[in-house]
């Protein structure tokens, strides 16, 4: 099966999408998709063996049921699945759940992380990052607030116009990650750029709402369209359980070192 860097409209399904595995792109552990409801689909059941599971709500409202218990989710809320464990997502009107799940061979406990309360007003978890025109706004959701083995969950989101993952930078030695873009109204899209080597890019490709790109090697920066922002929910996956599960560790680009990045 082709290994693909770039997968289209997410958001084309509705109830539970696994759109990215290891089978078809380049990620060895990192799996991910869309849990989307609404009044006609209404319930999705899931459940990812011996792996932990993170959800991050990108829009609307719905509820989690786990271990027994429920949880509200809505606009970036999220919550952290213990590994193996089943899960039911409901709504009464609609939902939308970034899913992204890892194999682990360590348990943690549920963990619910409510954005206004946690994250919002937190100088820990909302970072503002960066200058003109580089500068965006990074909200780590499930990050060392919570505990777990692999992944990390949150969202960044920029001003119109500007560059984000800037200086670039890299982690292939240490974590997998996913860019999944939402809030990108039409015509608005972004340009991706994954490279080892500028001069023979891996990737450059315009990306749009709902796109997904997966990153296992290389410097990824990403640049709006004039007068749209680039907005993206990314998934962090360490290649070992308990070890870089962080936001920072990352190599910066020669020549851009005395640009701040906000993640070392």
């Amino acid at each position: 099966m082709q290994k693909n860097w770039l997968f289209r409209n997410t958001a084309s399904q509705k109830g539970r999408t696994i759109a990215i595995t290891p089978k078809n792109s380049e990620f060895k552990f990192l799996s991910a998709g869309r849990i989307i409801l609404d009044q006609k689909t209404s319930k999705a059941n899931g459940v990812n063996e011996g792996a932990e599971t993170t959800l991050l709500c990108l829009h609307g409202k719905g509820s989690v049921t786990v271990g027994g218990s429920s949880y509200e989710l809505s606009r970036l809320d999220g919550i952290y699945i213990p590994r193996g464990m089943p899960f039911e997502v409901t709504t009464d009107f609609f939902v939308d759940l970034a899913e992204a799940s890892c194999p682990t061979e360590k348990t943690h406990s549920v963990q619910y992380v409510n954005y206004q309360k946690d994250v919002k007003d937190s100088d820990s978890l909302t970072l503002h990052v960066g200058q003109e025109p580089y500068y965006r706004d990074i909200h780590k959701v499930i990050a060392e607030n919570v505990q777990g083995s692999r992944i990390l969950m949150g969202v960044t989101m920029s001003k119109p116009g500007n560059w984000t993952s800037w200086p670039p930078h890299e982690h292939s030695a240490t974590r997998e990650e996913l860019y999944l873009f939402f809030d990108m109204d039409k015509p608005g899209f972004g340009t991706q750029f994954i490279y080892t080597d500028l001069q023979n890019p891996e990737f450059a490709m315009p990306v749009y709402e709902d796109d997904a790109v997966t990153i296992v090697k290389g410097y990824h920066p990403n640049v709006a369209s004039p007068g749209y922002p680039i907005n993206f929910c990314w998934a962090l996956c360490s290649l070992e359980d308990d070890t870089w599960r962080s936001l920072g560790g990352v190599n910066v680009q020669v020549g851009f070192e005395s640009m701040p990045t906000g993640l070392r």
